[in-house]
């Protein structure tokens, strides 16, 4: 999960991460070579319904139009106790409810209807016209919980659809997956959270190191190499304006926001498995003395396989208060909101140079001014808050029937439940799966080995078992 970079049921991230652009790049990607957090575009059977604005307020009747899914062509009787695999879209414009392999492998099985949920604040599902500060007020992992629930009690009433309910998620909707089971046990029997950042964290320096260190010696050293060379360059106007047209980011303002695309770069390549593609040819570039081209050309080659642009992918892109700027991919706008407000999951330079994959200058003081910039926010996020409210419930008595999967070369697995996370073994009622060799939400898309074969079929397992409970 990055600013957006970067899920069975419920939920996925797209993530494209978390940096505050978390989950973008999960639209245009092809699912067999990096995942779930990709959608196939099939908007042929979507409909709206109206949907509270505040959950947390009796007096506010408000609402807005909220966009779903319903998918009943797997089930194999019309008997009302068939399952629903509820797939809750993420940050982006939502992409129907047969977008992830895994789901439709789990609801044929298991003669399933598949449903899908829009974010609020993300695709067509807007409140307001604008995306204004004072308008995103409502935009809150909480709201988007309980969106979850009046929308299952809905489509419970009035389509029918009273089997058991399993939720599912990449990404940040792999987080929203695990807490929407933790919050409403009572509607949801079990939930997969596929490559969930659920431990926020404002100064997520563990990003840069795992990418660093997926990245190995050689690379790593081409990449810190080329950031040398362009911070050099990026000491007069003229020559800024020349190392900036060579990554296609003239647009761009802030030099930072700058040094931060070229960083994604890297990133978006360790974490969606083109490592080799990307180190094979910037370490190529370092012995001819041309790194920074070389490091430009495969950058923009992988933006280009996500449709995103440099510009798009800076903050700067996410200046925007119009929603329509964000339909069909990322919204960025909404998820620097949520980023800025409840998670941070800003993705700053090690504090170990040696190790570290990404200008010095990507600082946590940075990203506050960016929240400051974009929003007007003047406090850091507070993510003890939001910890207390979800992260740490995880760990109560009582709370089960969540399974964490994440692939062992995602930055985001360092933020989720896992075998080097010391809080797990805290609540037995919690699995966990770590893929080696995996990268973000590689367990929801088409891409075949032993041990993404290990991960869905534990998560086929479950199912069979939450259902029968």
């Amino acid at each position: 999960m990055k600013k957006g970079l970067l899920l069975l049921i419920v939920i996925w991230a797209q993530t494209v991460n978390a940096d505050p652009r978390f989950f973008r790049f999960h639209l245009n990607n092809d699912q067999s070579s990096i995942g779930a957090e990709v959608e196939s575009q099939d908007f042929s059977k979507d409909d709206f319904f109206n949907q509270k604005l505040d959950h947390f307020s009796s007096s506010d009747q408000r609402t807005f139009r909220q966009r779903y899914f319903i998918d009943s062509s797997l089930v194999k009787t019309k008997s009302e106790s068939a399952p629903v695999i509820y797939y809750l879209c993420g940050e982006s414009t939502c992409g129907g409810a047969t977008s992830s392999e895994l789901v439709n492998q789990i609801a044929k099985k298991y003669g399933a209807h598949r449903v899908a949920l829009e974010h609020r604040y993300y695709g067509y599902s807007q409140p307001f016209k604008t995306l204004d500060s004072q308008n995103l007020v409502y935009l809150s992992m909480g709201q988007a919980i309980e969106d979850l629930a009046t929308f299952q009690k809905f489509a419970t009433q009035t389509f029918g659809l009273k089997g058991k309910w399993i939720s599912v998620g990449g990404s940040y909707p792999g987080e929203v997956s695990a807490f929407y089971r933790l919050k409403h046990p009572e509607l949801v029997a079990g939930a997969l959270a596929s490559s969930a950042p659920v431990l926020a964290k404002d100064n997520f320096e563990e990003y840069d190191h795992h990418v660093a260190k997926v990245a190995g010696p050689a690379c790593l050293n081409a990449i810190q190499m080329a950031f040398t060379e362009v911070e050099g360059r990026l000491k007069t106007p003229a020559s800024a304006r020349a190392v900036k047209k060579v990554f296609q980011a003239d647009l761009i303002q802030n030099n930072i926001d700058f040094l931060y695309v070229i960083a994604d770069m890297a990133s978006v390549a360790i974490q969606y498995g083109f490592q080799k593609t990307f180190c094979d040819q910037v370490i190529d570039g370092l012995s001819r003395g041309k790194v920074v081209e070389s490091y430009a050309k495969v950058g923009l080659e992988i933006f280009n396989r996500f449709a995103i642009t440099p510009v798009q992918d800076s903050f700067q892109g996410a200046e925007s208060v119009d929603p329509n700027d964000y339909l069909g991919w990322a919204g960025m706008r909404s998820w620097m909101y949520q980023s800025c407000t409840e998670f941070g999951f800003y993705q700053i330079a090690y504090s170990n140079p040696a190790q570290s994959a990404r200008s010095s200058q990507i600082s946590l003081t940075y990203h506050n001014d960016v929240c400051r910039r974009l929003f007007g926010i003047q406090f850091p996020v507070d993510v003890r808050k939001t910890n207390a409210q979800y992260y740490r419930q995880l760990f109560s008595a009582g709370v089960k029937n969540i399974l964490f999967t994440n692939g062992a070369n995602d930055p985001w697995s360092t933020l989720s439940i896992t075998e080097n996370n010391p809080d797990s073994g805290l609540n037995p009622g919690l699995q966990f799966f770590t893929i080696p060799g995996a990268a973000h939400c590689e367990d929801l898309g088409s891409r075949m080995s032993v041990y993404l074969d290990s991960a869905r079929n534990q998560f086929d397992q479950l199912v069979g078992r939450w259902l029968s409970e």
